[in-house]
């Protein structure tokens, strides 16, 4: 077989590109107070157009925008990006080192910098929520060196996802305000509609020349990549995709090449590519209400954004010998039982339920599914030993999968489930472990034991792991460790708002029951209201956003 050279379309001068690459120097020479008007400018702008993009988000959903599920668009549009500006401001406002509240060494050696909460007023928002990062063992624990030794001027191209509406302007506002570098941001097909609300959004960035956002299908993300004048690609999406764009169209290609160790792309390529998620269900004694809200904390996990998430719940891996084992299913499925069914937005994703269906017999309907849906599904009982199709390919809609570990207690079962999910289940992104206050004490080293040897770039303990995306500082991305060739989760982070040299893991910790509904939980009734009142207390300075978040809050 012929390897085929490079694509010539890649040599057509872009303007866009062009644009950037002249603006590349002056970027890098801005300070890092130099750059917080364009930064404040986006956040009160993000504000502005806050309704215009829920909106246009929900029409391309099929979500109400006045509806229950609206509230998601919410919280991961406008808020998201809010939320991710408020604390790079914050680190440019530290000359790009922003300070650590606590350091301290793990029992493996690591650094750990403690960063949430950095304030009062994140005592009060993520009331109870704790975050650190791990660092890599045998590095020094350095902040910012795209600033103290610049790369090259140049421009990054970031090829957007389809999912999370926030996640592609993230991604770009990472390539300048981490990675030192210009950005153009090509958006994922889907969310085409919401192009003239983002330019709206980064006009300050934009007519500076140090941001572009572009529209096109796969064939023109390959040109921008393949461009003279794009230093640094950035990823989004799936390893299929990094595959096809690094190694080339076919498997048999990417197979040679791989074999003969050449490249169709040899740039540098950052990539965040999915995950198969589990969430570790450690044993104890639970009440009636712990149930009910672990139950309800699992459904949330699937049903989120109809499942279209990179880390949405995947594998529920819990312990035989759990005597509320049954119980706690029976609570999840009453919970699945009880939402609607969700437009199937994303392409491919009904195919790819079905075919799942077909490889699993055994699995259960749990609610009705109307035209372009996709219903609730919980398959059970599997083993370690099962069919490992679901265990290597992300499902990426509205499957679950539970798997039996043949254990009893807490000590096995802890150190079966870290092995299991460290070596059957693809993906290092993140993971999620539910462990009772009473669990946790009796067992805290075993659960510290296992926080170490857990090979995922983020893991939450008692919550969902997207919160690690949504607080928007901790470091986004695969463990490391990925090769090209076998790139896995991907490769490098995101968000990352302390600037981190060298992060390993970040680590969410949550009580194991909040006495208000945490605003990831399915059916928070006021989702849209406490959403607004956080935009407006980050975006606002409204001292009144105050009470209007208590309220949403306890109505919740």
């Amino acid at each position: 077989m012929k390897i085929r050279t490079s694509m010539t379309v890649a040599t057509v001068p872009l303007p866009e590109l062009e644009r950037l690459q002249q603006q590349a120097s002056q970027w890098q020479r801005l300070s890092p107070r130099q750059r917080i008007p364009y930064l404040q400018a986006v956040k009160v702008l993000a504000r502005r157009h806050a309704t215009e993009w829920v909106t246009l988000a929900c029409e391309i959903k099929g979500i109400d925008p006045q509806g229950l599920w609206a509230g998601e668009e919410w919280t991961t549009g406008p808020l998201g990006l809010i939320l991710k500006l408020d604390h790079y401001l914050y680190a440019l406002r530290h000359e790009a080192t922003p300070p650590v509240r606590r350091w301290r060494t793990a029992p493996t050696g690591q650094a750990i910098a403690e960063i949430v909460p950095r304030n009062w007023q994140e005592r009060l928002l993520w009331f109870g929520v704790k975050a650190e990062v791990w660092l890599q063992p045998n590095h020094p624990p350095t902040q910012g060196s795209a600033y103290r030794n610049p790369p090259p001027p140049g421009v990054a191209v970031v090829l957007g996802a389809g999912n999370i509406t926030s996640l592609c302007l993230a991604d770009a506002l990472y390539q300048l305000v981490v990675a030192n570098r210009v950005a153009l941001l090509k958006m994922n097909p889907l969310l085409a509609p919401l192009t003239d609300c983002f330019r709206k959004v980064c006009a300050p960035l934009i007519e500076a020349g140090f941001l572009e956002i572009v529209e096109g299908d796969a064939a023109l993300g390959e040109v921008l990549c393949h461009h003279p004048l794009t230093q640094h690609i950035h990823i989004t999406g799936s390893h299929h995709t990094y595959n096809r764009l690094v190694w080339g169209e076919t498997a048999a290609e990417q197979a040679l090449r791989k074999a003969r160790q050449q490249p169709k792309l040899t740039k540098p390529v950052t990539a965040e590519l999915g995950n198969v998620t589990p969430l570790l269900m450690v044993p104890g004694e639970w009440t009636e209400s712990e149930l009910a809200y672990q139950a309800r904390q699992v459904a949330s996990a699937l049903v989120h954004n109809a499942s279209f998430n990179c880390i949405g719940a995947q594998i529920l891996v819990t312990a035989a010998g759990w005597p509320q084992r049954e119980a706690f299913l029976n609570a999840l499925k009453a919970q699945l039982q009880g939402i609607p069914s969700r437009p199937a937005y994303y392409p491919g994703a009904i195919a790819r339920y079905e075919s799942f269906l077909a490889d699993y017999p055994q699995a259960t309907v749990l609610s009705p599914s109307g035209e372009g849906t996709i219903p609730w599904t919980l398959i059970e009982g599997l083993t370690p030993t099962a069919n490992p199709r679901i265990f290597q390919e992300e499902v990426f809609c509205g499957l679950l999968a539970e798997v039996q570990l043949p254990v009893n207690d807490v000590p096995a079962y802890l150190a079966t489930a870290v092995t299991f999910v460290n070596e059957r289940l693809w993906g290092t992104l993140g993971c999620s472990l539910i462990i009772d206050p009473r669990t946790e004490a009796s067992h805290a080293e075993a659960l510290e034991r296992a926080i170490a040897q857990l090979r995922y770039g983020a893991i939450a303990i008692n919550a969902w792991v997207s919160l690690a995306y949504g607080l928007g500082c901790t470091p986004w991305g695969a463990f490391p460790g990925h090769r090209p060739a076998a790139i896995g989760s991907g490769v490098g982070v995101v968000h990352n708002s302390f600037l981190f040299d060298y992060p390993e893991k970040a680590v969410v910790r949550v009580p194991f029951q909040l006495p208000v509904t945490p605003p990831w939980f399915y059916g928070h009734r006021t989702l849209p209201q406490l959403a607004q009142a956080v935009i407006d207390i980050y975006a606002g300075g409204n001292p009144l956003a105050w009470l209007s978040l208590l309220t949403a809050a306890l109505r919740g």
